[in-house]
């Protein structure tokens, strides 16, 4: 039977309780005051947190990791895996993680500041414990591209939020279906439930910005639509190289595509507020124009 991930490592058993006490720690010394009104909803917040992270490491010992054998610590060199799609995975989730804490930690009392300072501590702590636990996988390994691809979408929800007071370029994700999970469909997924998060052929990761991130106009009904740009690749069956009985090119796509930005519709209700903010995290099927690497130019009236 195959070792678990960290089933050697002290680190299963402790890292959530360290977690919780380094991220309480930050934040009750940083506090300008410790009365129960302040306190309160900010160490519920932490305690949550912790059990999150707990829950996650779980997860991936019991569940995502629990059928490859367990090995020493080792690197691993993979910038051109997947034509580089697996990075950007890295990067948008780094991203969206950094948004959602911000978000949390707001609404439990932080300031802006310090609010965004925790969220950058704590999604770098989530995403470096799945890169840890990847460096003890015999077929993974600690990958420092991954640890950049996660930095920079840490950096990128960051430095917006500290410079402008808001996310004026949004990070989003899409999926179409390639169709093409049937020629590896142990990699590339064997349902739809599973082919948005395996298969590389139809996603596809945008920046997106709109005529009310600028202020370009005042109308409220064009404020939310803008342009992005986006990345994806297609005909990739395997990590490096396809099979030989595969034939088709592995290439990369470049798109430049209408969008909105679901934020800049006006709407005082709480939900809507909320429901808008979950939607603005996908681009949705709009126009688009296509350039690949195969040289080729095409136009898309609907795929996301």
């Amino acid at each position: 039977m195959p070792y678990m991930v960290f089933k050697k490592s002290p680190f299963t058993r402790h890292s959530s309780l360290v977690t919780f006490f380094l991220l309480l720690s930050i934040s009750l010394f940083s506090q300008d005051s410790l009365n129960k009104k302040n306190i309160l909803p900010k160490t519920i917040n932490l305690a949550l947190t912790s059990l999150a992270y707990y829950e996650f490491t779980s997860q991936m010992t019991q569940h995502f990791f629990r059928d490859y054998p367990y090995s020493e610590f080792h690197l691993k060199h993979d910038w051109k895996t997947w034509r580089g799609l697996d990075k950007f995975y890295h990067n948008y989730g780094s991203y969206q993680m950094s948004s959602v804490f911000y978000q949390v930690n707001r609404a439990s009392g932080f300031d802006s500041i310090k609010a965004l300072n925790l969220a950058f501590l704590e999604s770098t702590i989530f995403s470096t414990t799945k890169e840890f636990a990847d460096g003890h996988i015999d077929i993974g390994g600690w990958s420092w591209n991954d640890i950049l691809m996660n930095f920079t979408g840490n950096s990128l929800f960051y430095t917006q939020q500290r410079w402008w007071g808001s996310q004026k370029i949004q990070y989003k994700y899409s999926y179409f279906s390639s169709k093409l999970q049937k020629y590896n469909p142990k990699v590339l997924g064997t349902s739809y439930k599973n082919y948005w998060l395996k298969d590389y052929n139809g996603e596809t990761f945008w920046l997106s910005t709109s005529l009310g991130d600028w202020k370009l106009t005042e109308n409220k009904w064009l404020k939310p639509f803008g342009l992005c740009i986006g990345y994806g690749a297609n005909n990739l069956i395997k990590e490096w190289d396809n099979p030989s009985t595969f034939t088709l090119p592995r290439y990369s796509q470049y798109y430049l595509g209408l969008d909105i930005n679901w934020q800049q519709i006006p709407t005082n209700n709480k939900i809507l507020k909320t429901a808008f903010y979950i939607l603005n995290r996908f681009r949705f099927p709009l126009p688009s124009i296509e350039i690949n690497s195969l040289g080729k130019l095409q136009f898309h009236g609907y795929k996301s």
